[in-house]
């Protein structure tokens, strides 16, 4: 048995108002239902929304740094969005040249050694341990209670929090867990 107006919430319409003359119109309508999911303004940028006849956002000017606010209406915004969606068949690329995927790994090198530059050293990879410890200033391995190395052996599954609580003395005499 369903719900009183269980029909009417399944059928949600999107109507979306696009230029007539727009080449794109017909293939345009389905990236912009992408922003239906995520919306292309925060909604902690906006600044005032009043049902549909204009929107109010702040943004950052790069220009003189400073936030600046901009009041669109529906179409202004939505001409907007619409530069963002590529023609059909458009591939994007996100890097070209040196940079490619493809060809970075040999064309790199031969760009260093033109530009007379050392090849620069690899970032070192940052672990849980390393965050914790340039963070909290503590060791997330060391135990509390001993101060000995806690090593990982295996998950024990099923216990939430208050489980954990109320079996904390149990788990903390499992010093020697079998593999």
């Amino acid at each position: 048995m369903e719900k009183p107006g269980a029909e009417s919430r399944r059928k949600i319409l999107a109507c979306v108002h696009v230029e007539e003359d727009s080449r794109r119109a017909e293939y345009g309508t389905l990236p912009l239902g992408r922003y239906l999911k995520k919306p292309p303004i925060a909604a902690s940028r906006l600044a005032h929304y009043n049902g549909g006849a204009s929107l109010s956002f702040r943004y950052l000017d790069h220009k003189t740094g400073e936030t600046a606010t901009e009041t669109l209406t529906q179409r202004e915004l939505v001409a907007r969005l619409k530069q963002h969606i590529p023609e059909k068949f458009f591939k994007m690329v996100r890097y070209f040249g040196f940079l490619a995927n493809r060809v970075c790994g040999e064309k790199l090198p031969q760009v260093y050694r033109a530009l007379g530059m050392d090849k620069p050293e690899p970032v070192a990879k940052v672990c849980y341990a390393q965050m914790v410890k340039q963070f909290l200033s503590r060791d997330p391995f060391e135990c509390v209670l001993c101060g000995g190395r806690m090593v990982y052996r295996r998950a024990i599954a099923g216990l939430n929090v208050s489980g954990l609580k109320k079996n904390a003395r149990d788990i903390s005499l499992l010093r020697y867990m079998p593999a």
